[in-house]
């Protein structure tokens, strides 16, 4: 909830700068392992916005897949979710040390708003 609300407050202070007073869409982007569970900020987000002039604005979350680096060989690499954080270096087979170079974030991308 906290997470929609900061979301939320920032979308406001921003189309506010720009002279408008309604949201229409707002575009998040987070990594695979910042924590978001995208069906509960999803009905947050619904949730706060009813009844007020954003009611019916779209919430679209885009995750950022895990993007890796291997301090041992140089190779950068990533897959999908937490799930990749396990996988061994492609270029040498080091399981462990890698570095998140991707995957961490949460920020919010784009509004549109009228």
């Amino acid at each position: 909830m906290s997470i929609a609300q900061s979301l939320l407050k920032m979308s406001e202070e921003e189309i506010s700068r720009q002279g408008c007073t309604r949201l229409e869409v707002v575009n998040v982007k987070y990594g695979a392992l910042a924590g978001i569970v995208p069906e509960s900020l999803q009905f947050c987000f619904e949730t706060m916005i009813q009844g007020t002039p954003h009611e019916g604005a779209r919430l679209e979350l885009e995750e950022l897949p895990l993007q890796l680096h291997c301090p041992f060989c140089g190779a950068d690499f990533g897959g999908e979710g937490q799930d990749a954080l396990i996988q061994p270096c492609p270029g040498c087979g080091e399981q462990f040390g890698h570095v998140v170079k991707q995957g961490r974030e949460l920020y919010l991308n784009r509004l549109e708003a009228s």
